[in-house]
């Protein structure tokens, strides 16, 4: 027997295996076929049409692997041009309207109330640029570096190590020019021409003399070309020039396309070729038209570009790391820079929070049921005690935020979270607290202690706890239970 005949055989024999063969009765049933073999086949001839199901698979794939980059585009386009938003151009740091975070803004990212945010869309197409901070005076501070993937490819605070502040380089792939020395706190190389930056400086956002004190740190973080830094030239940001995603209202396709100009402005790594490659059978890719598809190949990407969003945001809902009295930590992994888990970086770093801390920065859990697993609700009454020994260990700060749809829950008290600098917070004898979390105000014992739900629908909570000790990062801490009592 030939080496051909050797692994023909070989082949049998191993799919013969599969079936529950041995290699023997395989072999003396070569040349026989009978209706019971492989039944997962049965019934498969002539289902559905070809081309619009393998759109409708890449499409779904496309979507869980371009999604940072289609919510990217499409809150760069809203903050710089819609009227309603805050309307700043790239390279300058925009907060919300409020300045702190309130339910007034409604783009998702699950902000906190913990800290203020400052948040810019760099454009390094024309060279370097200078980000600038200054002293947080002890508080809380950090500058998250993340390309439009959600890569964190660079962090600028105390458990990151170096300097906190000062003025530090930014550095697009391929610049050839020269870095003058001594002139930078730190110089960052970064691998994308399109990077969004992220200042959180924490706050009691009840107290009005520290949310002035941080509008003027704020005030004085800036963003500047190198040329200009160098020669101590004002820079005034003023372009509005994004991309226009409201050209796409109305089609059927829109993230897509969407997405193929979001993957030519911020090419994807080489290790993603094999997916793209797939992609590209349906023309998603850097650039490509979405127009050449025949049409059973259009209805399929219509179909995954209207079911997309709801599979990814049941991600959000099932846990992916230790789930402990009600609430599950976040995926151990989120936050780390060039994931391959790309459901995750959509799902979590993405979809639920724009861009996420890694956890030895901050550790996030979430509760969306009870004690008894059932879905937090608006009907629901709720407690949870923490005992003075449960109380997470920390070098920053915890607290506990409600959300509904990644958005901080509207009520008439204008009271999003429980922190543990807020002030008027009742403890018990022992030390422990007590929340009530309900949608009726409670009697004015309660109310200090008091975590307002929605109205109506489902909600959920999230748990942070910044700099935290290395059993929370581990996610061996035993979080408080979330109790039904009403």
């Amino acid at each position: 027997m030939d080496r051909r005949e050797i692994f023909k055989h070989s082949l049998l024999a191993f799919g013969a295996g599969l079936s529950g063969f041995t290699p023997a009765m395989a072999l003396a049933q070569e040349k026989k076929t009978y209706a019971g073999q492989l039944d997962m086949l049965k019934g498969q001839e002539g289902v559905g049409n070809s081309r619009e199901a393998h759109a409708y698979a890449m499409g779904m794939q496309a979507f869980e692997y371009g999604f940072p980059l289609i919510y990217f585009a499409n809150i760069m386009y809203k903050w710089a041009k819609d009227p309603n938003s805050v309307m700043r151009p790239l390279n300058s740091w925009i907060s919300p309207k409020d300045f702190v975070a309130t339910s007034n803004y409604r783009d998702g990212g699950s902000f906190n109330t913990d800290t203020v945010y400052a948040g810019a869309f760099v454009d390094l197409r024309k060279g370097p640029m200078v980000l600038s901070t200054r002293d947080p005076e002890g508080h809380y501070f950090s500058v998250q570096l993340s390309d439009f993937y959600t890569n964190n490819f660079a962090y600028i605070s105390k458990r990151s190590g170096g300097p906190i502040f000062g003025n530090f380089l930014l550095v697009p792939p391929g610049w050839k020019g020269q870095i003058p020395k001594g002139k930078f706190d730190r110089v960052l190389q970064c691998e994308q021409k399109w990077i969004f930056a992220l200042i959180r400086l924490r706050v009691d956002q009840d107290d009005p003399s520290e949310v002035a004190w941080a509008k003027n740190k704020f005030n004085q973080a800036k963003l500047t070309p190198l040329d200009d830094h160098l020669a101590g030239r004002e820079f005034t940001p003023n372009d509005f020039n994004v991309f226009d995603v409201s050209q796409f209202n109305g089609n059927p396709l829109r993230p897509f396309a969407i997405l193929n100009h979001m993957l030519a402005e911020s090419p994807p790594p080489a290790s993603d070729e094999i997916l793209l490659q797939g992609f590209k059978t349906v023309n998603i890719g850097p650039g490509m038209d979405l127009s050449k598809n025949d049409p059973d190949t259009q209805r399929g990407l219509a179909r995954a570009a209207r079911d997309a969003l709801p599979a990814l945001r049941s991600h959000v809902e099932r846990p992916w790391a230790r789930s402990v009295n009600g609430w599950f930590y976040f995926p151990s992994h989120i936050g780390q820079a060039k994931t391959t888990d790309y459901v995750m970086r959509s799902a979590w770093q993405s979809l639920w929070g724009i861009v996420a801390h890694p956890p030895y920065e901050c550790t996030y859990l979430w509760a969306s049921v009870d004690q008894n697993g059932d879905r937090l609700s608006s009907n629901g009454v709720y407690e949870l005690y923490m005992r003075k020994d449960q109380f997470p260990k920390v070098e920053a700060f915890w607290s506990f935020t409600m959300y509904q749809d990644f958005n901080l829950v509207v009520n008439d008290a204008n009271r999003w979270a429980i922190r543990e600098n807020m002030k008027g917070l009742k403890f018990d004898a022992d030390g422990g607290l007590r929340i009530y979390i309900q949608a009726q105000r409670p009697s004015e014992d309660k109310v200090s202690n008091w975590l307002p739900s929605p109205k109506t629908g489902n909600f959920n909570i999230t748990m942070r706890n910044y700099m935290p000790s290395p059993e929370i990062i581990e996610q061996r801490y035993d979080p408080p239970v979330l109790k039904r009592i009403g």
